[in-house]
């Protein structure tokens, strides 16, 4: 007879299911609630969003046109301003130039017065003397010989004579003289000697 034939070794026994953690058991103490956490500070308000910033061209489509225009003004003022400014300098140095002109001008002119002035008492000194000369040679002339050269002399030189003549030697010389010049010379000399003296 055929052999029987030899029997299936046993299976190994599965093993045994590891035991979750998270399964609860009958019985088992219920865990503890959490503890509630710690109250979080409120949250800072926001500050109201600022004005959004925007290009100097977003605002006015004409902004270029507007500098342009304000950039042409500045130049032109510019152009102005130096404009003026040149004038101012060179009316300054004609004014400075001026100055040094007037001032060469009135020191000139205060030579120009130094001189005439000394030219002057140089003159009178010499008049002096050519009328005290003068007065010399017609008081030793006769009186009608001094008349009648009294009579044809420029009244002021026949003025600045007999001033000069001594009272005894004039009565004589008038008494020969043309009635009217007499007179005449005797009126003017009768002013001067009311006239106050200049200092």
């Amino acid at each position: 007879p055929a052999p029987a034939p030899a029997s299936a070794p046993p299976s190994p026994a599965a093993p045994a299911p590891a035991p979750n953690p998270e399964e609860k058991k009958e019985g088992d103490p219920k865990p503890a609630a959490p503890a509630a956490p710690a109250s979080a500070p409120a949250p800072a308000e926001k500050a109201p969003p600022g004005p959004e910033w925007r290009a100097a061209g977003d605002l006015d489509p004409r902004y270029p046109e507007i500098r342009n225009e304000l950039f042409e003004d500045l130049a032109k003022r510019r152009v102005v301003l130096e404009e003026r400014e040149k004038a101012l300098t060179t009316r300054e140095a004609v004014l400075k130039a001026t100055g040094q002109e007037l001032n060469r001008k009135y020191e000139e002119l205060s030579r120009l017065r130094g001189e005439i002035e000394k030219l002057l008492v140089q003159q009178s000194e010499e008049e002096k003397a050519r009328i005290a000369s003068l007065v010399k040679v017609y008081e030793g002339m006769k009186p009608k010989d001094a008349a009648r050269i009294f009579d044809t002399l420029d009244l002021d030189v026949l003025v600045s004579v007999m001033s000069k003549m001594s009272e005894r030697k004039i009565s004589p010389v008038l008494a020969s003289m043309d009635p009217e010049r007499a007179r005449t010379v005797t009126i003017i000399l009768a002013e001067q000697k009311k006239l106050p003296t200049l200092p």
